[in-house]
């Protein structure tokens, strides 16, 4: 039995599309299920999926929009200098580039700054403010940052530089004293759609500002709205629906050098934003300056932006390197507050580059499905400075703006945040944390979950279903690409792949599907030929040589037989640490307990294991037998670790014993040491087997051993070999290895299931 890693949520339409919709919509039936799934059931709705439909609310709903744009045209006319706050992630360089262009465009004496992560944090810095000041600056407008500046913004403000905030993250319990705030969620206003991006808003203000703001701009912030992770539905799906047709047919320089670096020539979709443009954007930011990505994007000319992208792709490698250096690290002492019963992670360690935290702290929540919160210790400012990221159950923001006293500065939303805080008062956010989690666990489930689409068979998997599932693109948050789940489909192949045989590939069903499992390669040890697995997954058409055929990518599996895994080659590995709570070792009676998870053969087990392994071969088919009628497991490894094989030794006849015992007493004494070797050319056999025999004589009296000189019992006692203690113990071994190491696997996995309990 393998135990999925997820609950699976199906989906459970509550409507349905009519067939005489379906069909005037030409929709398959497998398009049909996903829309379905997604409560997308009247022609409106499906349209809108469907058609290249723009959405594009009036600017001027958004809050403080005219107090902005009056302000702006003000220093426009009076030619004041303006700066452009940014920031350095993808979403914030998009933001800047928008709104540094569109005031250039108007011809605004503006300039623009993006803080660097580790020396000024996220957000408005005091000292970057007061510079900016200084340099005869009086108007600020940030992009992407700001609704939690209030310190910084009403210092600068008393200075008599005014500061427009334009951003979209959560606002806090009071709104900064600025002299406008361009938010979608702001409070006192209702604009229509409150899940822009943050360069989102900066398009949005460019639309109020100059009446056709140029389709480039719509590129940026369709990358940044994919970049950011935010709702892709609504208006975030007109902008990243027509970003993307730009980028394909018109595509600004600079993202065309990102994408030669990257080796992509391809049609450019929302994973191409996902997982190439994005990531270099946020790398450079990452470990240094984010300036360079903002310059990039600001590059007109085609040899720039080459010389530049060079660069991003240097920082992108780098990047990397380092996230998979501090994963390492950080699964470990995730492990090690796991095991305590930790709800919520807080990982803190000196010299973890701030810059990649973020990342590591995801790969941290796909591994253990909690909140997780990845602090680097910086002793000489002492301070801890990171990223948190969360599961569903948890808004991040929530439980982070419940401990504001123990944090210094922060900011975010339900799923992500950054943060500042005082070392010292490292270990009590982490008791605060957790005291928080157990709270909630009283009333929410937070058994990791995930939601499935449609249930599918496997006859509806076709190259020509995944097409019509591609009309749905683009995908993204609240529009996930779909997840299918498929029930009882046969093993046909299974392969480890990639570097250390890290990832699975598996052939499946009847029509041997191609599935790929990543970063599950290990699986390849407990799965068998023939056996019927479920799974959840995505399909994507794979290409090669010229030739389409559809793939599964394997999301979570599981197995509900029971699983009894062959390891008793040297050839298998089996994976797990001796101090895993969730497995049993079955050892050698003679063999000395290790941990308190060891157990020897016949021995009480009265915890319920997962998995157990028998490690070491028993000595009798007695005791693997009250062992095995006691569990109740999903999985058993059978490795059976002996020294060496007896059977094909054979048990001495009784002819052999008579004339060793004849040879014996016809020597009276025998020096085995000089004549032992003898012996056994005589008896034709080799010194193990006499080793064994004459053990057997010495446990029946028949012969003494004085240190190595074999004597006769004058008088033994009459008593047939077969009573011998050692003859039954070698004939029960004989039996154990016959049995369990030489028998058909068939017959072994069959007899052991008739044991079990």
């Amino acid at each position: 039995m393998i135990k999925p890693k997820y609950n699976w949520d199906l989906a459970e339409p509550t409507e349905y599309i009519t067939e005489e919709l379906a069909k005037e919509l030409k929709l398959s039936p497998i398009v049909k299920k996903v829309l379905e799934s997604k409560n997308l059931v009247q022609e409106e709705m499906i349209q809108d999926v469907l058609q290249d439909k723009i959405i594009n609310h009036d600017p001027w709903a958004l809050s403080d929009m005219q107090k902005a744009v009056d302000r702006i045209n003000l220093a426009i006319d009076k030619s004041e200098r303006i700066l452009v706050y940014g920031d350095y992630d993808a979403d914030g360089v998009t933001s800047t580039t928008i709104l540094v262009n569109t005031l250039s465009q108007l011809g605004a004496q503006v300039g623009w700054y993006i803080p660097n992560r580790f020396s000024e944090g996220y957000g408005p810095n005091a000292l970057a403010f007061q510079n900016a000041y200084e340099e005869g600056t009086s108007l600020i407008i940030t992009v992407d940052n700001g609704i939690q500046g209030h310190e910084e913004i009403k210092m600068v403000q008393d200075l008599g530089v005014d500061v427009i905030v334009t951003d979209h993250h959560e606002i806090g319990r009071t709104l900064p004293e600025a002299y406008a705030i361009v938010h979608p969620m702001h409070p006192e206003f209702s604009y229509p759609f409150q899940y822009l991006c943050g360069a989102g808003v900066a398009y949005k203000l460019a639309q109020a500002l100059i009446s056709h703001p140029p389709q480039q701009f719509l590129a940026l912030a369709a990358i940044g709205t994919i970049a950011d992770l935010v709702s892709l539905t609504d208006e975030n799906r007109s902008i990243v629906k027509q970003g993307l047709n730009i980028l394909n047919n018109n595509a600004p320089v600079s993202i065309q050098a990102i994408l030669k670096q990257a080796g992509y020539n391809d049609n450019i979709n929302e994973e191409t934003i996902g997982f190439i443009i994005g990531p270099r954007l946020n790398a450079v930011g990452r470990l240094e300056d984010a300036s360079l990505a903002a310059e990039l994007l600001m590059s007109e000319e085609i040899e720039e932006a080459e010389f530049l992208a060079e660069q991003v792709e240097h920082f992108n490698q780098e990047r990397k390197d380092i996230v998979s250096e501090i994963t390492e690290e950080a699964l470990a002492l995730a492990e090690e507050q796991v095991q305590q019963g930790h709800l919520f992670l807080l990982l803190a360690k000196e010299n973890w580059h701030e810059g990649v935290l973020g990342i590591v702290a995801s790969k941290v929540v796909e591994t253990y499905a909690l909140p997780t919160l990845i602090l680097n210790i910086d002793l000489e400012q002492n301070h801890a400075k990171g990223s948190a990221r969360s599961i569903d159950q948890v808004s991040m923001f929530e439980i982070l703006n419940a401990h504001q006293d123990l944090i210094s500065k922060f900011g975010g939303h339900h799923m992500a945040a950054g943060m500042t805080m005082d070392i010292e008062n490292i270990d009590e956010l982490r008791k605060g944390l957790n005291d928080w989690m157990r709270q909630l666990a009283e009333t929410t489930s937070l058994e990791p979950r995930k939601h499935v689409d449609v249930l599918l068979d496997e006859r509806e998997i076709s190259v020509k279903n995944i097409r019509d599932i591609q009309r749905l693109r683009p995908f993204g948050t609240d529009f996930n690409s779909p997840t299918f789940e498929l029930k009882d489909l046969n093993v046909q192949s299974i392969k480890a792949i990639g570097q250390d045989g890290k990832h699975l590939k598996l052939s499946l069903g009847e029509n041997q599907i191609a599935a790929l499992y990543w970063s599950n390669g290990h699986l390849a040890n407990e799965l068998e030929i023939g056996q019927p697995v479920n799974l959840i997954g995505q399909l994507q058409i794979n290409e090669w040589n010229g030739n389409q055929s559809p793939q599964l990518i394997i999301q979570d599996i599981a197995m509900e037989t029971l699983q009894i895994l062959d390891y008793r080659s040297k050839r298998k590995h089996y994976q797990f640490s001796e101090d895993d709570v969730n497995t049993a070792y079955v050892i050698h009676p003679r063999k000395e307990k290790t941990t308190n998870h060891h157990y020897h053969y016949g021995e009480e087990i009265s915890t319920n294991y997962d998995k157990v392994v028998f490690r070491d071969l028993p000595n009798t088919m007695d005791e693997i037998e009250q062992t095995l009628n006691q569990l109740q497991l999903s999985q058993l490894y059978l490795v059976l670790q002996h020294e060496q094989s007896i059977y094909f030794e054979g048990m001495p006849s009784k002819d052999l014993f008579k004339n060793c015992y004849k040879a014996l007493i016809n020597k009276k004494e025998t020096n085995l040491v000089e004549e032992g070797m003898m012996l056994c050319e005589y008896l034709k056999v080799k010194p193990e087997l006499l080793k064994f025999m004459l053990k057997v004589f010495k446990d029946l009296e028949f012969i003494y051993d004085d240190q190595g000189i074999i004597k006769i019992n004058s008088q033994p006692s009459k008593q047939a070999i077969e009573s011998s203690h050692i003859y039954q113990l070698r004939q029960s071994r004989m039996e154990v290895e016959k049995r369990l190491l030489y028998d058909d696997f068939s017959n072994i996995k069959e007899w052991i299931k008739s044991q079990l309990s």
